[in-house]
Parts: C-alpha cells; structure tokens; sequence
C-alpha cells in the first residue's frame, strides 16, 4: 500500500525561483508534489508584507481550488492588534487555516512574551497546532536567544494543553530540542531543513540522526515530515526519514500519521 505523504512545512518562496510570480512558484511545488508523491503541503506564509515569501492575504489566494495544499495563519507579535486576533479567528472558523505559526528570532520576541498570549488561547479553542519557527534565523546567532527550546519549554509549561511544533528541529540546537519533546507531552517538532547541505555540514550528519533516532525510538508519535521547501530538497528529507532505525510503521507516522493528527486533519489518501 502506497505511503500518503504530508509535507508539513513549505512556503511560497522566490527562494531559487527569482523573476517568477507566486502563481508560478505554487505551480512549481504542485509539479514537485505530483513528481514526488506527496499527497499534501502545509504552505506556511510570511508575517509581513511585501517580502520574498507571501503574506496571509496572497497565500490564501493562492491556495484556493487546491486542497492539496493547507495553510497556516500567522501574526506579527511586535505588532498584533485586535484586527489582526479577530481575521485568524474568521479563518480558523471557515477552516481556512490548520494552525497558527509565530517568527521569534526574525522578530525579536520571546514565545512567553504577554502579547503571544491570544494566540495561544486561540490556538487551544480551535484545536490547532501553534507553530515556532526556532533555531537558525538569517545567519544571525543572537537572533536564536528568542527561539531557543529553553525558551519554547516555558510556553509549553504554561499552556499544557496548547499543541506546539517547533519547526526545523531548532537547528543547530538539536539535542535541546530533542530534550524538549521527550519532556513535554504537548510538544513535537519537524525535519525541515534537516537535511540541507550547509545544515549537516553545520551540525553533523551523526547528531542529526542520532537526535531524530531518539525521539523516533522513544515518542515515535512526536516528529513530523518537513522540508522547506523551496529552500531544500523533498527528496533529501525523504532519505532522512527513511535511514533512520525504526519500523516501517514509524516512518509511515513521521510521513504522515502524526500530522493528521496532531493538526486534526481528516484528509482523502
């Protein structure tokens, strides 16, 4: 029986795709996604505007009349206000989002920042999943003080029953976060950007495997397939996957499995 793979985390980027209109770039990833097998993409988008990844407003746009592909909300916490609280409530009651994704490090705030607050509540009365993008943020170390598993494992404290993926397995900081997920119930995390290049170069093929292994092993129902794609590469994350030591009904739970669940997705195979 053919494996359904979700991929948990990509953007509409002009990331290797320079001079092409988002429509296109969306073309690109359904193209990957039909070549690639993957049933699923989860389209994470910029919290602010005019950047080289889409914002809220043109990601959903574009995301329209294809249910392949499911989107996360977002916030700009420096600046989050009421208008903003009320039009993620509106989406996550059409079913326009799955979840809700924050950038500390990009911006600079700290997960137990007062004003993460709302969304985390929301997050928890709408079951979605709070997405952290966490570890490496633009080549800049001082940046990941905000993002760090030290930091997430307050929040994850505070808001016991608040589901939250932290994204990129928080490279480089990869034994901290997998020491977070095996301490705390309501935490899992994704592969994305695991298996780039510079990333294994940076922190280790070994420690990278072993640290996946481990959580694998023991919480097999924590680690969710990811890629970031544009950035990296689909085919890459799916070797990862499959070369770590677990059973064939492991890596059909990293693929996909805990994904539908933990983001309480009920989805066509």
């Amino acid at each position: 029986m053919r494996r359904l793979i979700i991929d948990c985390h990509t953007h509409f980027s002009t990331f290797g795709h320079e001079g092409q209109t988002f429509e296109q770039i969306r073309n690109s990833l359904l193209t990957s996604m039909q070549k690639l097998g993957t049933d699923y993409a989860f389209v994470y988008s910029d919290s602010e505007p005019n950047t080289e990844v889409t914002d809220l407003d043109n990601t959903r746009e574009l995301v329209k009349g294809f249910p392949q592909l499911l989107m996360l909300g977002t916030a700009c916490i420096p600046t989050i206000d009421k208008k903003t609280n009320d039009k993620l409530d509106t989406l996550a009651l059409s079913g326009d989002i799955i979840g809700i994704k924050l950038y500390p490090g990009f911006e600079e705030f700290y997960p137990s920042d007062d004003h993460c607050h709302s969304i985390y509540e929301k997050c928890i009365n709408h079951n979605m999943p709070l997405v952290f993008h966490s570890g490496e943020t633009m080549n800049e170390p001082w940046r990941e003080a905000y993002n760090h598993p030290s930091e997430i494992a307050e929040v994850a404290r505070q808001f016991p029953s608040l589901k939250i993926v932290v994204a990129h397995f928080s490279q480089p900081h990869l034994t901290a976060c997998r020491n977070l997920i095996l301490n705390h119930p309501n935490v899992y995390a994704d592969i994305s950007g695991l298996a780039h290049t510079d990333v294994v170069r940076s922190c280790g093929q070994e420690a990278i495997y072993r640290c996946l292994s481990d959580v694998a092993t023991v919480q097999p129902e924590k680690l969710l397939f990811g890629t970031d794609w544009p950035i990296c590469d689909v085919t890459e994350h799916l070797r990862l996957v499959e070369s770590l030591p677990v059973s064939e009904a492991t890596k059909v739970l990293i693929l996909s499995g805990n994904a539908q669940r933990v983001f309480a997705l009920e989805l066509e195979q």
